[in-house]
């Protein structure tokens, strides 16, 4: 097994090795039941989990990062980052081990959620198509979220900071996402709309999906990733 996959299933595998885990998991099914139960399961509603996917993109804006910050603290705490840093394997795959673990981590946190696509199916007509985008938007966005939360841990020997720096980057993003149409004009807006990730997200949320939007999260997602390696070099060779 390459480096990269020892390094992503190890890191996979201590998710479930911590309370933290099925803590953060519950917390995220409960929220998104009570979601489910109190705005889409509901007599006349249609049967769509549009305001489903619209609340996970909010509350994965708080979840990825509580995934991530201890991607590389915990190295530094544990005192094994010596040695990873010594080792011969590329920074690149331990930077992608770490990420693609969390992205693990992500997808079996969204499984458990398909239970209400079945409820859905059973009681009423939803677009499959539809839904598929929706989660796809979710992974596309919760990619960017875990890799901009791995540059944080990079940066940092704090979880707790690694943690408040990824939150804050993102809410001030969405911040001047509501500031700068009135600052800056329409017109000007209209130039900087399409790197908004979360006008991208609502895209996928009603079924639809762009071929920019698909290269549009996995380049920012290696972009974060790309500046944590650089980051983890620089720290090697010092």
């Amino acid at each position: 097994m390459s480096f990269t996959g020892v390094i992503a299933a190890r890191e996979f595998r201590s998710f479930f090795l911590l309370p933290s885990g099925y803590v953060v998991g519950s917390l995220f099914l409960l929220a998104n039941g009570i979601v489910f139960l109190s705005g889409v399961f509901l007599p006349g509603q249609p049967a769509t989990l549009r305001g489903v996917f619209s609340f996970d993109v909010i509350i994965l804006l708080f979840l990825c990062p509580a995934i991530t910050m201890r991607a590389i603290c915990e190295e530094r705490r544990q005192g094994t980052w010596e040695l990873l840093a010594a080792s011969p394997a590329g920074t690149g795959a331990f930077v992608f081990g770490k990420f693609l673990a969390s992205m693990g981590y992500l997808v079996v946190l969204l499984v458990p959620t398909l239970f209400l696509v079945g409820l859905l199916e059973f009681y009423g007509r939803p677009d499959p198509g539809e839904i598929a985008a929706g989660y796809l938007g979710l992974l596309l966005v919760g990619a960017v979220y875990l890799a901009s939360g791995v540059l944080a841990s990079t940066v940092t020997a704090s979880q707790t900071i690694a943690y408040l720096l990824t939150v804050f980057f993102w809410i001030l993003v969405g911040l001047a996402r509501s500031a700068l149409p009135g600052w800056i004009g329409p017109e000007a807006w209209g130039v900087l709309a399409p790197w908004d990730p979360f006008l991208r997200m609502q895209d996928f949320t009603i079924g639809l999906i762009d071929t920019s939007s698909l290269v549009y999260f996995p380049s920012l997602a290696l972009f974060f990733l790309v500046v944590s390696i650089l980051v983890v070099e620089t720290e090697r060779r010092a």
